[in-house]
C-alpha cells in the first residue's frame, strides 16, 4: 500500500508557479500573528497551524535524545506554539545537544521537505508526517497531543491516500513553509523579550546554564540558521 500511495505523487513539473510564493506569504502570516500575539496575548485564528512547527520542535528533542541514548518518558505540545518533552539523558553532551535540536529541527524538517518537492516527490512528504506523527503516538498521553497528531497526520494521511495531485502539492508546499519558518515569532520575542527584561526562552536559558554560553547567543544562532535554512529551500519552492 505504501508503495501504491508514493507512487501517486504528482509532477513538479505541473505545479503552478505561484503556489510557493502564495504558500510562503500564508507561512509569513501565521509567523507574525504568533509574533503579535507574544506581544499582546491576542491569538489570531491562523495561528492555530503554527502547531505544525510545535510538534516538530518537540519531536527533535524527543529524536536527539534517543539517538543519544537517552529516552523520552512523555511528549507533549500544550498550544500551537507551545508542549515540552520529558526525558532523560546519559550524559551532559547528549543534554546540550538536546536542547539544542528543537528549534533547529523544524527548520531541517522544512529544507528536507522542499528537496523532496523539487525533485518531484511531495507524496514522500506526507509520507514522512505520517510516520513521524505514527511514531508520537507512542509517547503522546494527554488528549491535546493526541489529538493534534492524529489531525496532522490524519490529514496528510487523507491526502497521501486518496487526494488528488494539486491538493498534495498545495499540502507540502504549505508544510514546508510552515516549517521553515515556524520559529521565527518565538525566537524575535526570544531577543525583545531579553531587552524588556521578560522572561526569556526555555531552551536558551537551559543551555545558556550547562554551557555558559549566553542565552541571547543561541537565540542568535538559531535565527542565523533558519536564516539558512530559507536562503537554500525558498529557489526550491519558487521554482
Amino acid at each position: 500500500m505504501v508503495g501504491g500511495m508514493v507512487a501517486g505523487g504528482s509532477n513538479a513539473a505541473a505545479v503552478p508557479g505561484w503556489l510557493g510564493a502564495a504558500a510562503g506569504v500564508f507561512a509569513a502570516l501565521v509567523a507574525g500573528c504568533t509574533l503579535v500575539f507574544e506581544f499582546t496575548g491576542y491569538r489570531r485564528v491562523v495561528t492555530v497551524v503554527n502547531v505544525l512547527g510545535t510538534i516538530v520542535h518537540e519531536a527533535g528533542h524527543a529524536l536527539v535524545c534517543v539517538l543519544t541514548g537517552g529516552g523520552i518518558y512523555r511528549f507533549e505540545v500544550t498550544g500551537p506554539d507551545n508542549g515540552s518533552v520529558t526525558y532523560w539523558h546519559p550524559s551532559k553532551l547528549a543534554t546540550i545537544a538536546t536542547g539544542m535540536a528543537g528549534y533547529a529541527m523544524p527548520t531541517l524538517a522544512g529544507l528536507g521537505a522542499a528537496a523532496l518537492i523539487h525533485h518531484g516527490h511531495p507524496a514522500g512528504v506526507l509520507l514522512a508526517t505520517v510516520i513521524t506523527m505514527g511514531c508520537l503516538l507512542l509517547v503522546a498521553r494527554d488528549f491535546l497531543t493526541l489529538l493534534s497528531v492524529v489531525l496532522v497526520g490524519g490529514l496528510a494521511f487523507i491526502a497521501l491516500r486518496w487526494g488528488p495531485a494539486s491538493l498534495q502539492d498545495v499540502l507540502t508546499y504549505t508544510e514546508s513553509w510552515l516549517l521553515l519558518t515556524s520559529e521565527l515569532g518565538g525566537l524575535t520575542w526570544g531577543i525583545v523579550g531579553r531587552f524588556r527584561g521578560l522572561a526569556t526562552i526555555a531552551d536558551a536559558q537551559n543551555l545558556a546554564t550547562r554551557t555558559r554560553i549566553p542565552g541571547a547567543i543561541w537565540i542568535i544562532g538559531w535565527l542565523v540558521f533558519i536564516a539558512w535554512g530559507i536562503w537554500h529551500a525558498a529557489p526550491m519552492l519558487l521554482d
